[in-house]
């Protein structure tokens, strides 16, 4: 009788505790990890037959992150795709993730007004990727907000996400060299982007008329060495120094590339006209 009352008592036991790491763990799971359990995959998503209205915008939003020359290329006029800048589909921290909905609307200096999500959408268009902007009820446009609303699920509003944009490097107490960043750039990056910056196979242009133009954000040398810093060369993340990260993204702003729209609308319609 009292081995069968003990067993009993180690039971009960048993049960509370279960019951309260049960407790803890849901207390300490963060809303993103919350919403991400009941988050399907994109894998699931894309084999699924039949989506609603938001997944079925969320999949095609993807689609063109990762093939934007063939999903959206009506608004597309040169060899990039979204993923050349926003890495992994634009799930990596450091490398311009795009998980940023809840900051948005927000002031934007670039063109001096509170900006949308969908207006963001549409100026990469016509910087990043060298084309026109599409309108703001634009299928693609709708798409892509999608995608992106899909992979800020759980974020706080009106936060900025772990990981957005690129780092800001420090000051290293020496100006960007070009020169040295030749160098850097023959020996790290040549072998995916071409000694003349026209992309190897798959890799992208980096500079030429293919590439992004001097509109761009990555045409921003701080920008484009923190980029370059936190996820160059492809797979040996952070394997440079700052200085070499500076040194490279000043070459590669002094190469040549489509003009900024803003500054130049007729030299960029003469672009446009060229063979």
């Amino acid at each position: 009788m009292n081995l069968t009352r003990s067993l009993i008592r180690v039971r009960r036991r048993s049960a509370f505790l279960a019951s309260v790491f049960a407790a803890l763990a849901a207390l300490l799971l963060t809303p993103t990890a919350l919403a991400q359990q009941s988050l399907p995959s994109i894998e699931q998503l894309v084999n699924e037959p039949f989506l609603d209205d938001y997944y079925s915008n969320v999949v095609y939003g993807y689609q063109i992150v990762n093939d934007t020359q063939h999903f959206a290329s009506r608004y597309v006029g040169n060899a990039l795709n979204c993923k050349n800048c926003h890495l992994n589909s634009g799930t990596k921290a450091d490398a311009l993730p795009l998980n940023v909905a809840g900051m948005y609307p927000k002031w934007r200096a670039k063109n001096g007004k509170r900006n949308g999500i969908g207006l963001r959408i549409r100026e990469c268009f016509v910087y990043s990727m060298d084309g026109i902007m599409p309108p703001d009820d634009a299928p693609e446009v709708l798409a892509i907000a999608a995608y992106v609303t899909y992979l800020s699920q759980g974020e706080v509003m009106g936060a900025e996400p772990e990981g957005r944009g690129v780092p800001t490097l420090p000051a290293t107490g020496y100006d960007p060299n070009p020169a040295n960043g030749r160098a850097v750039y023959l020996e790290q990056c040549a072998s995916c982007h071409g000694e003349q910056g026209g992309g190897v196979g798959d890799m992208p242009p980096v500079w030429g008329m293919n590439s992004y133009n001097r509109g761009a954000g990555m045409n921003r040398i701080d920008e484009a060495a923190g980029f370059i810093w936190a996820n160059m060369p492809l797979g040996q993340d952070k394997s440079l120094t700052h200085q070499q990260a500076f040194d490279v993204a000043a070459y590669l702003n002094l190469q040549y590339r489509p003009a900024d729209p803003r500054q130049s609308k007729f030299l960029k319609l003469l672009e446009d006209l060229l063979p």
